[in-house]
């Protein structure tokens, strides 16, 4: 990444917390600390299995060299690894020897990866509906949705004591964060969805098909797309039990395919 004299390495003794040692590392184009900080939910809330982290600050025009040395990382680490922005956004993912990244974030600078990989591009899908459930109620008709009509019984429920109204959805490939406010419920689903493979996004709809029509109220269904200037489109909505299908996004012939507007 440089000469050696531009490099500078730090060590903080292990933590309180019992999280290791911490190592501060800076270069001309990005500097990282090793962590194991919230590891564990991570893996946990992506149901992905990964033990190290790495925090990572990119500086201006240090994105090809970062991506240099997120390459030659991920040679040298077998397993699975993932690569979020913000703690949310997923940018890169390894899971079963298959590599499958953003093609925004890594724009023109991809092939410096030197790795082979899939090309994708995130979206976050998300519907508000308006119903009155107990997040207990809602738990229930999420799994019973997922086993009677993707005929999966492997489900897995995540919740986090400290947020008693929300729970993660897990099964598969997919992951849907729930939420109950009392009034209405908010679920998401933020994948990086590769270009050629539409199963994954099929089997999404299909489990918001499904959960829309199991309950009566009205109902909005959009996706965001981008991590910085964000292009939101609404795709579905339901108003006073009338379903209108937005014609104008690319996602409109998935919503027609496995018939969304059909009870």
């Amino acid at each position: 990444m440089g000469n050696e004299s531009d490099i500078s390495f730090t060590q903080q003794e292990e933590s309180e917390e019992g999280e290791g040692d911490t190592l501060y590392v800076k270069c001309n184009f990005f500097s990282f600390t090793t962590t194991q900080f919230n590891v564990k939910s991570i893996s946990r809330d992506f149901d992905i299995e990964v033990n190290y982290g790495l925090e990572c600050n990119v500086y201006e025009n240090g994105d090809r060299k970062f991506i240099e040395f997120l390459g030659e990382m991920l040679k040298s680490n077998i397993g699975e690894a993932l690569l979020l922005k913000d703690s949310e956004y997923k940018i890169l993912e390894r899971k079963d020897d298959s590599l499958l990244v953003d093609s925004h974030f890594f724009n023109g600078d991809i092939e410096v990866l030197s790795l082979t990989y899939i090309q994708g591009t995130y979206k976050k899908f998300g519907v508000r509906i308006d119903a009155g459930l107990t997040t207990e109620e809602i738990k229930l008709e999420s799994i019973k949705l997922v086993e009677e009509h993707e005929k999966e019984y492997n489900v897995s429920v995540v919740e986090d004591p400290d947020y008693t109204s929300e729970f993660m959805l897990n099964w598969g490939d997919i992951q849907i964060n729930i939420s109950n406010t009392g009034a209405t419920i908010n679920l998401s689903c933020g994948h990086i969805f590769a270009h050629e493979d539409s199963l994954r996004l099929k089997k999404m709809l299909r489990f918001f098909k499904q959960f829309t029509n199991a309950l009566p109220g009205d109902y909005e269904l959009s996706v965001k797309q981008g991590y910085w200037k964000q292009k939101r489109s609404t795709l579905v909505t339901r108003n006073n039990s009338e379903v209108t299908i937005n014609n104008q996004t690319e996602e409109a012939h998935l919503l027609y395919e496995i018939n969304f507007f059909d009870h």
